[in-house]
């Protein structure tokens, strides 16, 4: 059994970075910002390179079968939560969009795998489940970039 590698390519979101910085007339309000503004720059720049290892992924598998595409992608994501796990998101909303991000992600690794597996045992149930599945997840990125954009250009957070 043999998919068009092409619904595997996952849009590259260019995320923008937090536009707000701080005078040298402090408040307390401004050191949230600060913070703010560097949390936004660290997530920023994770999603911005998980993008960049999937599409290097992709260009480096592109003569490769399907499977061995999707446990590369599988991989790439699986990186990628790793990496925003670690980013240290202090403000609150920006805590549960990296979570909601993560758990993308994670789901998008689990799915792929799924479908490698379900190809692999020619489980044409599996497969269609996976399918969905890896659909479902993708799906979600776009919504959850934008969130955290708002997030970040507003620089509240929320």
């Amino acid at each position: 059994m043999r998919h068009s590698s092409s619904w595997l390519l996952v849009a590259s979101l260019l995320v923008t970075a937090c536009a707000a910085s701080a005078g040298p007339g402090k408040t307390a309000d401004s050191e949230g910002a600060n913070d703010m503004v560097k949390e936004c720059n660290a997530v920023i720049e994770v999603i911005n390179g998980g993008m960049q290892k999937l599409n290097t992924s992709q260009d480096e598998t592109k003569d490769a079968r399907d499977t061995e595409q999707l446990r590369a992608m599988a991989d790439v994501m699986d990186s990628v939560g790793r990496d925003i796990e670690a980013v240290p998101v202090t403000q609150p909303e920006l805590v549960r969009k990296v979570a909601d991000y993560r758990d993308m992600v994670h789901a998008t690794a689990k799915a792929a795998r799924d479908l490698a597996r379900a190809i692999e045992a020619k489980d044409v149930h599996g497969a269609n489940a996976a399918t969905s599945a890896l659909g479902t997840a993708v799906k979600r990125e776009s919504p959850l970039v934008d969130a955290i954009n708002t997030s970040c250009q507003s620089g509240t957070g929320g």
